[in-house]
């Protein structure tokens, strides 16, 4: 667990991060969000400590960061930066092995331990750990410095606009990649984005930001339903707000009785994404199956506005 107490950055008489102060459970997703200048990346930084606080505290599973020397902080955390920061003259294997070295790990547990990452990430390693980053694409190189942050299995990995740099395409890809893993890792991740839709996507938990203020920490359908100022609910959108709504639901929570002709929608497919099928196929009522394929009902318009009706 990350405890954020009362965390302020001041340079001279302006306070970069004023007075911030929130709570991130283990093995959750929490997404600080806001304008440029919020402080976001600031905040970030002062986690790890490539930033000194000016005053507030950062707390690991009840550990003030101040109390541990830097460097071993910084290697009991991964760091994810736009751009992925890969050392251009070291392989993609040597890149991923960087901290493990540094730790000490004998080469028989790295060289396991980059397999292991290279093909979690379906980087087969044959083919990509004697490369070097130049010859990989934007994607590629972005699973890589992952892969590397989290090559010393680190409890918390922190991003800052790691995605940024990709085409919209590889960048939802990319992003459903760091959820699978995430989710199998059990890693809590801090991640700063400028992007709301990737923050909705990926966070079980949403900060948001102005002039250094925290003004909002909460769950992306209370930020929907309940925004605590108006700033708040400019930056979610509020033409977009009922379409946020349905991609934070489950097709599982409507399913109703009945079969329908078509090829089925998952379980696990959103509401939004359930609806935008419905809408391009001209279809009032899709069927649904579960993970294994079997039919388990079907889905319409009128029960998908419904819902999100009733849950606005």
């Amino acid at each position: 667990m990350i405890e954020i107490e009362h965390l302020t950055k001041r340079y001279g008489a302006a306070a970069i991060v004023d007075d911030v102060s929130f709570r991130v459970e283990e093995g959750t997703v929490a997404a600080v969000v806001g304008t440029s200048g919020a402080g976001k990346s600031t905040l970030l930084r002062m986690i790890n400590r490539l930033v000194e606080p000016s005053a507030g505290r950062v707390l690991i599973d009840g550990q003030d960061t101040m109390a541990i020397p830097e460097d071993a902080l910084r290697h009991r955390i991964g760091y994810v930066i736009q751009g992925y920061g890969l050392f251009p003259h070291r392989t993609v294997a040597e890149n991923i092995a960087t901290v493990p070295r540094l730790l000490g790990w004998d080469r028989r547990q790295i060289a396991a331990r980059v397999e292991e990452l290279l093909d979690l990430f379906g980087l087969d390693p044959a083919e990509f750990a004697k490369k070097f980053p130049h010859q990989l694409s934007g994607g590629e190189q972005q699973r890589v410095g992952v892969a590397r942050a989290l090559a010393a299995r680190p409890a918390l990995l922190l991003m800052d606009e790691p995605f940024g740099a990709l085409d919209p395409v590889i960048r939802h890809k990319a992003q459903d990649e760091l959820l699978s893993i995430q989710r199998r890792l059990g890693t809590t991740v801090v991640l700063v984005t400028h992007d709301m839709n990737e923050a909705f996507h990926l966070a079980d938990r949403i900060a948001v930001m102005n002039q250094g203020r925290l003004l909002q920490y909460a769950a992306p359908a209370e930020l929907l339903t309940r925004p605590a100022e108006a700033f708040v609910e400019q930056l979610v959108g509020s033409a977009e707000r009922p379409f946020r709504l349905l991609s934070l639901m489950r097709v599982q929570e409507a399913v109703e009785p009945g079969t329908a002709e078509g090829e089925p929608l998952s379980v696990a497919d959103t509401l939004h994404d359930a609806l935008s099928r419905l809408i391009w196929l001209g279809r009032e009522v899709l069927p649904v199956a579960d993970a294994s394929g079997a039919p388990v009902g079907r889905i319409s318009v009128s029960r998908i506005l419904a819902h999100g009706r009733a849950r606005a």
